[in-house]
């Protein structure tokens, strides 16, 4: 096979340079490469909310509202209401754990749209949190010492979890800063439990009331921010 003639893929400069911005004529030869753009990345834990249904998003919204109002409604009771006694935190903390934990695992099953990493990982911390928090409330009637042991880390490894899946959930989606402050306030909650076993019933309390109240409020605000920028 012969080579194309000079030129014959050429084309006149000054007519180009006649024509408007944008408006230039294409040519294209055997030796031109045809550019398709940036190749799209399968990332499975990226949740582009543009991709989800409606159905979706609101079921997203939904789960985060959940959460956070039990969150916020525990966190002012374990604050306001006298008589905070370590099963009352024990219970308190429980049922939150099996709210946030159900919801999890019934919306990474159902809604549609999620990337698969981001549905399994939410089964996963969705059975965790449940699994936690029933033992939790189960075993309230353990010595004082042994069940602030367990409290200290089942909500400590809850916590850790909840911020690491709530930065999985959202580390690509964009007008993400309520949720990486939720997730950044979790995470530090978990470890300062963690490394506070033995804390005294009132500080774990206040504690675990304060953070509870924080979290509870960004989640509200998450819940109603979410998939407004579709």
């Amino acid at each position: 096979m012969s080579e194309p003639e000079y030129g014959q893929y050429n084309h006149n400069q000054d007519q180009d340079a006649q024509q408007p911005q944008g408006q230039q004529q294409q040519y294209e030869g055997p030796y031109q490469a045809q550019y398709q753009g940036p190749t799209p990345v399968n990332d499975p834990f990226r949740l582009i909310v543009e991709e989800l249904s409606h159905r979706s998003v609101n079921a997203i919204r939904t789960v985060i509202g959940i959460v956070g109002a039990a969150a916020t409604i525990i966190g002012l009771a374990l604050l306001l209401v006298p008589g905070k006694t370590l099963i009352v935190f024990t219970v308190a903390l429980g049922v939150y754990f099996i709210i946030s934990g159900l919801v999890r695992l019934i919306t990474s099953i159902v809604a549609q749209g999620m990337p698969t990493g981001w549905r399994v990982l939410g089964i996963i911390v969705g059975l965790l949190l449940t699994i936690g928090g029933i033992i939790v409330v189960k075993n309230t009637t353990l010595s004082a010492s042994t069940l602030m042991v367990m409290v200290t880390l089942i909500v400590g490894i809850g916590w850790i979890m909840e911020g690491v899946m709530t930065l999985a959930e959202t580390w690509a989606v964009p007008h993400s800063g309520w949720a990486i402050f939720s997730a950044v306030v979790s995470i530090i909650a978990g470890i300062f439990v963690l490394i506070n076993p033995l804390s005294s019933t009132v500080v774990l309390v206040i504690f675990g009331g304060c953070a509870l109240l924080v979290l509870g409020i960004t989640s509200l605000i998450r819940a109603f921010t979410f998939g407004k920028q579709r």
